[in-house]
C-alpha cells in the first residue's frame, strides 16, 4: 500500500441525490476522499480534481491515487453518530458510495464497524454496506444483531476463473473469490444481500459467459436487487487499465478497453452490455432483479430497457 494520508472532513452523511436515482439509497457515508484498493479505472480522482487538499500537497488527485495514495478520514464516525439522527425509518443509507470503509487504511482505524455502529445505534435507518474487501465478515456479529435495517454486498468485478486478471486492476481488493465467499457466508447468516455487479469490464465480464458466472455467484446469496453498470469512461481510467494489462502479458484484453476510450465505440459496449445482461437475467429467471444504470436519457440507444435506469 501506498503514502496513506489522514484529513479531516467537516462531512459525515450526506443526501445523493444520484444514488437515490439508482434506487440504492436516499444517503451517503464516505470514509475518505481516495480508498487504498487502487482500483484502476476509479473516477473518484475526478471528482477531486479542485480540492483543497492536493492543491496545498502540491500535487494534483490524479498523480497522488497513481502513486498509490489513499486519504482516510479517521474522525468520519464522530460526524456520522452527530448526524444521523436526523434520518428516519424511511430512509436508507449507503456506506461507500465513492471510498471503501473497508479497504486496507480505512481497516487500521476499525472504520466500517465504527461507522455502522454509529448508524445503527443513533437513527432508525436502513443501511446498504457496498465493499470490495472481505474484511467487512469481521463485523457481521454486529450487522446480524440488526438484520432487518441492513443489507450486504460486495462489488463481483470478474468472474472467479479470471479472478487473477482483475487483481492486476484492482491490487488492494479482496480476491473475487473471497468476495463472494463473504456474501454466501452473510446469507448463511440470515443477513440481507444484494448484487452490485459493476463495473462491468470489457474483455473481462462482458462476455456472456462471464457475465452469466458472476451473475449465478451473486443468485447464490438470494439477493433483493442486482445492480450492474458499465465502465465508467471519466478520466484517465481506462488507460490506466490498458496500460496495466499491457505490462502484464494482457495486451488482448487491454485491446478492449483501447476499443472503448472512442465515444461512439463506447456507446456500442453500452448498448451490447444492456442487451446481453437483460437476455442472461430473462434466461436465468432473475430479470424482477435487475437494475441497469446508465448515464444517459436513452437517446440513440437500440435496446431492451425493461431493466435499464437512465440517469439523465
Amino acid at each position: 500500500m501506498g503514502k496513506v494520508q489522514e484529513f479531516q472532513r467537516s462531512v459525515g452523511v450526506t443526501k445523493s441525490e444520484e444514488f437515490n436515482k439508482k434506487q440504492l439509497a436516499t444517503h451517503a457515508i464516505n470514509g475518505g476522499l481516495i480508498c487504498g484498493h487502487g482500483c484502476a479505472y476509479c473516477s473518484t480522482p475526478s471528482l477531486l480534481r479542485t480540492h483543497a487538499l492536493f492543491r496545498d500537497m502540491g500535487i494534483s488527485s490524479f498523480q497522488y491515487f497513481a502513486e498509490g495514495g489513499s486519504v482516510v478520514d479517521p474522525w468520519t464516525a464522530i460526524r456520522v453518530g452527530r448526524q444521523i439522527g436526523s434520518l428516519t425509518e424511511n430512509d436508507m443509507v449507503m456506506i461507500s458510495t465513492i471510498t471503501d470503509c473497508w479497504s486496507p487504511e480505512a481497516q487500521k482505524h476499525n472504520l466500517g464497524r465504527k461507522i455502522l455502529e454509529q448508524v445503527l445505534i443513533n437513527s432508525k435507518c436502513k443501511v446498504r454496506v457496498l465493499t470490495k474487501n472481505a474484511a467487512v465478515q469481521n463485523d457481521f456479529d454486529i450487522i446480524k444483531q440488526f438484520g432487518d435495517r441492513i443489507r450486504i454486498g460486495l462489488s463481483i468485478t470478474s468472474p472467479i476463473s479470471k479472478e487473477n486478471i482483475i487483481k492486476l486492476i484492482e491490487p488492494n481488493a479482496s480476491l473475487m473469490s473471497e468476495r463472494i465467499d463473504a456474501m454466501k457466508k452473510a446469507h448463511s447468516l440470515g443477513i440481507k444481500t444484494f448484487g452490485m455487479i459493476c463495473p462491468v469490464l470489457p474483455g473481462i465480464g462482458n462476455d456472456p459467459e462471464s457475465y452469466k458466472q458472476m451473475l449465478s455467484a451473486v443468485l447464490e446469496c438470494d439477493p433483493e436487487a442486482i445492480w450492474t453498470e458499465p465502465l465508467n469512461p471519466r478520466g484517465p481510467g481506462i488507460t490506466r487499465c490498458m496500460e496495466i494489462l499491457d505490462k502484464n502479458n494482457h495486451s488482448n484484453i487491454a485491446a478492449h478497453f483501447d476499443i472503448i476510450r472512442n465515444s461512439t465505440l463506447h456507446m456500442d459496449y453500452v448498448e451490447n452490455l444492456i442487451n446481453m445482461a437483460t437476455n442472461i437475467a430473462k434466461e436465468m429467471n432473475c430479470i424482477d432483479k435487475l437494475k441497469i444504470l446508465v448515464y444517459s436519457n436513452g437517446d440513440g440507444y437500440r435496446v431492451d430497457d425493461q431493466a435499464v435506469i437512465w440517469l439523465k
